[in-house]
């Protein structure tokens, strides 16, 4: 006689494990939770970086070729500063985001896998 409940189980822990959040998942749990959270703030500020230089880049082409405005008597050391600044204040803004996110992310993944887990030790609780 079949047991309804170990069939249940082995369904969703086989649906599970032919999932693509199964493969996505395991990616996740294969580093730990602060080295996870560091290559990803790594990458995301490495594009936070590339775009924030073509926006200056874009302003700058405005300022010089819309706007007209003369380059030599352009304060070129307030403009250093300030895009410095606004750099670090959104770099300072994009790691706490991103850790966050990450972080989450990570905790989510954690939790399903274990779910998975906690199904194939009752899956094997009934083979006895």
């Amino acid at each position: 006689m079949l047991n309804e409940r170990k069939v249940r189980v082995m369904t969703q822990a086989a649906l599970y494990e032919s999932s693509y959040q199964y493969r996505k998942d395991y990616f996740i749990r294969r580093y730990f939770l602060p080295d996870y959270i560091a290559i990803n703030r790594l990458v995301t500020k490495v594009w936070l970086t590339v775009f924030y230089i073509l926006a200056v880049g874009a302003y700058v082409f405005q300022l010089v070729y819309v706007q007209s405005v003369d380059l030599l008597h352009f304060d070129y050391q307030g403009f250093a500063i300030k895009v410095v600044l606004i750099y670090l204040i959104a770099s300072i803004a994009v790691s706490i985001l991103t850790s966050a996110y990450y972080g989450s992310r990570y905790a989510k993944a954690e939790r399903r896998v274990h779910k998975y887990f906690r199904q194939l030790d009752e899956i094997d609780a009934y083979q006895k």
